[in-house]
């Protein structure tokens, strides 16, 4: 059944497929050597396109460990089914994620997502169809805006429940360290500009051989580098009980490839008092129907309310290893 509804995509495509299985988001398709992911995709053809020459720049440029969007036998890199839904396909690698608890694959990761940092930052790229990240202070202001929002409309709300009184409960704490971290990053913009990754976390990245790969640049942008790194290391913190060995492993062996400046630390810490998972949390909550809060909203909450004192000793220990202040 599996071979059955994806045959009819994989024969409009150059490549002969012996087996398939399960992958995530879509299905893993091995061609002798070559190992092929297929899966549904919303992006249009000119950003796939623009992924795609993206990556061969990296590739050129001595990044090699990249996937690679394939144009089909009609020159076309969307594909469709019969129901008319759009896919996609990649020549890319097989393996094992990155392991979020293994401080080896960390310390590898870190320190090649510092190498993407520093081959990118002398690469030149043009494309209509790219986004540019201008602000991380107006980026952060606007979910402290949505926050407020999200406040008022609770606050409001005459039949509260579990999740909204614990949102009320702890709200006071976490503006407080909204506004402080917006102080922290209108003062302490990153000091260096560059291409990004967009969404690196450990399930981008493959541990093989010589180099770890580095997977799905769809959301790439040229921005501050600094926020791809935060955005792993905050991953990683909060699945780690925001044990600072994670941190300091992850920072020392990017720092070897792409330097950070002392304002980037400190922006850095701008970024990681931000209580980013109660905003995404909230902002999740806003977005669904209140007359039912699923269970899952409100353990993600508690657990977050749960690991704060873990999280305020951490940032107080950043302060005193990385002198940020």
């Amino acid at each position: 059944m599996l071979n059955e509804k994806y045959q009819i995509l994989l024969d409009q495509y150059d490549i002969c497929a012996n087996r398939l299985r399960r992958g995530r988001g879509g299905i893993l398709c091995f061609a002798g050597h070559d190992v092929y992911a297929l899966a549904q995709t919303s992006l249009s053809e000119e950003r796939l396109l623009a992924v795609s020459e993206w990556t061969k720049t990296l590739r050129a440029a001595g990044f090699p460990y990249t996937d690679q969007y394939v144009v089909n036998k009609s020159g076309c890199f969307l594909t469709y089914d019969k129901y008319y839904e759009s896919f996609a396909l990649r020549k890319t690698f097989s393996g094992p994620e990155c392991d979020i608890h293994s401080l080896k694959d960390l310390k590898n990761a870190s320190r090649t997502l510092g190498s993407l940092h520093k081959i990118s930052s002398d690469l030149t790229f043009s494309s209509d169809n790219l986004r540019k990240y201008t602000s991380v202070y107006k980026h952060y202001q606007q979910k402290y805006s949505e926050m407020k929002s999200i406040h008022r409309f609770i606050r409001g709300k005459k039949n509260k429940g579990t999740f909204e009184y614990r949102f009320l409960e702890y709200f006071s704490e976490f503006q407080k360290q909204m506004e402080t971290a917006l102080e922290i990053l209108y003062e302490s913009p990153p000091s260096r500009t560059g291409w990004c990754h967009g969404t690196y976390n450990q399930h981008n990245v493959i541990m093989g051989e010589p180099e770890p790969a580095v997977l799905h640049f769809e959301h790439f942008f040229y921005g501050y580098p600094i926020l791809d790194f935060y955005y792993f290391l905050r991953k990683v913190l909060e699945k780690n009980d925001y044990r600072f060995a994670f941190c300091e492993t992850m920072i020392k062996s990017y720092t070897r490839e792409f330097t950070l400046t002392r304002k980037d630390f400190r922006c850095l810490y701008g970024l990681l008092l931000f209580p980013e998972k109660f905003w995404k949390i909230s902002n999740q909550y806003m977005s669904h129907k209140k007359h039912w809060i699923s269970p899952r909203y409100i353990n993600k909450l508690e657990e977050f309310t749960i690991s704060k004192e873990l999280r305020t000793i951490f940032l107080e220990k950043y302060i005193q290893i990385y002198n940020v202040f």
